[in-house]
């Protein structure tokens, strides 16, 4: 959600410059045509660049949510081909290491 809430913003920035700059003529700005041009490609790459930037970290989470989905598919699968009494050694075993990192935190 915050993610595409950024996304939005970056758009809606890339908007109101590009309005900006429709309503300005390059001799009020001080600027030539080529300095505008340069400058408005300059603006363009770093939105994309930016873009790009909160995509890879979109796609990053997502792996890494993928990759937790699985380990807990196969420890369930484990846990559901165990003994009733090994598994509950598994499960006292993850709540002792549990309070144990409550404590050290």
């Amino acid at each position: 959600m915050k993610v595409l809430f950024e996304v939005l913003v970056v758009c809606l920035f890339t908007g109101a410059l590009h309005v900006a700059g429709a309503n300005t003529q390059p001799e009020e700005m001080g600027l030539s045509e080529d300095e505008r041009h340069v400058a408005r490609r300059y603006a363009e790459s770093a939105i994309a660049s930016e873009i790009s930037k909160i995509m890879d970290s979109m796609v990053q989470k997502n792996f890494v949510d993928f990759l937790l989905t699985q380990r807990q598919k196969k420890s369930e699968l484990a846990t559901a081909e165990e003994d009733p009494e090994q598994r509950l050694h598994n499960e006292l075993l993850k709540l002792s290491q549990r309070e144990t990192q409550k404590r050290n935190i």
